[in-house]
């Protein structure tokens, strides 16, 4: 290159370099608000299919409000977060905040809760993971994510026990904590992803929704009615226990637990004892069948009481001794009604 060449060369750069510098600093000017349109054409504004103006006039101060009403929503907390959604991800993985979208869309969900409002750039790496199936899946299942705080508002339900919310809430966010995972079908039954994280096991559990295999049941026992306990399934959990015009007293247990085994025998007694009183005793295998999360079972037995008027107010029997005596106490306690056979405190009214 000789100098006459390198000397054009770098005044070319300088040049370049002064009308950059002079597009980042000059002061825009804007044309008059009150200027003459800034667009036109032959058709009537009323007859605008755009409604923003396109076809007919709009003025430069329409202009400006426009791209600052634009400007204010794109920094908001929400946008801000389906904005990396997009970037990342396309229309693969949506935002949930309510129930609304579920109930209206005619698709299963897969949905996962963490931070995401505040800290969707740190959990790439589980909505990385949605994505994979998502891709696969994704022409049969809506996948989402969502905040921790959206569980009642999209699930419709809490689950466990208050302090173990409580709980949730105090340990705030940790990007290694695991998000939680659920499925929602069309009929809005909701299951619980427990399966160790990865993508391997989230296809098979996207497979398994989309097949109606994740709401299993055992086939309803034909000598259910002989006993003094009732045998819980899933196919008719809603008409034994949801749609029951009497108390419930509901017994989850799990086919390998000890104490679930020790129990058994006791509610035969309790529910003997109890067979003239508008109360039924029913024991379900959690294990083995599907249940609304609503009574979802955080470790066997889990017990509840469910009043025939009040089948959202789930009363869990949470004594440390499961005795025959210490059972029917807390049944004479919380019933509807009075006991025939017993009174308030559980004891006998014929002693």
């Amino acid at each position: 290159m000789d100098l006459v060449t390198m000397v054009d060369s770098h005044k070319s750069k300088q040049e370049q370099q002064t009308d950059e510098y002079k597009e980042e600093n000059e002061v825009v000017e804007y044309y008059d608000d009150n200027s003459s349109e800034l667009y036109y054409s032959e058709e009537s504004i009323d007859d605008d299919p755009t409604g923003f103006g396109l076809y007919g006039t709009i003025t430069t101060a329409q202009l400006r409000e426009a791209l600052e009403e634009s400007i204010s929503v794109s920094t908001d907390k929400t946008t801000k977060l389906e904005i990396v959604l997009n970037q990342n991800y396309g229309d693969q993985i949506v935002y949930l905040e309510s129930t609304e979208t579920i109930e209206t869309s005619g698709f299963p969900y897969i949905i996962m809760f963490h931070s995401f409002k505040e800290h969707a750039s740190k959990l790439l790496c589980y909505t990385d993971l949605l994505f994979q199936s998502a891709q696969k899946y994704g022409d049969g299942i809506c996948f989402a994510v969502t905040d921790f705080e959206n569980y009642e508002a999209v699930l419709n339900y809490r689950p466990g026990t208050e302090s173990y919310w409580k709980r949730y809430k105090k340990l705030g966010f940790n990007k290694h904590r695991r998000p939680d995972i659920f499925a929602v079908d069309t009929d809005h039954r909701i299951y619980r992803f427990l399966s160790p994280l990865n993508a391997n096991n989230l296809k098979k559990f996207s497979v398994k929704l989309m097949n109606n295999e994740l709401f299993e049941t055992e086939p309803v026992s034909e000598d259910d009615e002989e006993g003094f306990v009732r045998v819980g399934v899933a196919v008719n959990f809603e008409q034994l226990v949801l749609k029951s015009d009497v108390d419930i007293f509901l017994v989850l247990y799990g086919s390998k637990c000890p104490c679930s085994r020790e129990l058994m025998p006791i509610l035969e007694e309790v529910g003997q004892l109890l067979q003239d009183e508008d109360i039924i005793i029913v024991k379900m295998n959690a294990e083995s069948n599907y249940l609304p999360l609503k009574f979802y079972a955080w470790y066997y037995p889990t017990i509840y009481y469910v009043r025939r008027g009040d089948k959202n107010n789930l009363i869990e029997f949470s004594g440390a001794t499961r005795t025959v005596k210490n059972i029917i106490k807390f049944i004479a306690k919380h019933a509807t009604d009075d006991l025939l056979e017993y009174n308030r405190k559980g004891r006998s009214r014929f002693d």
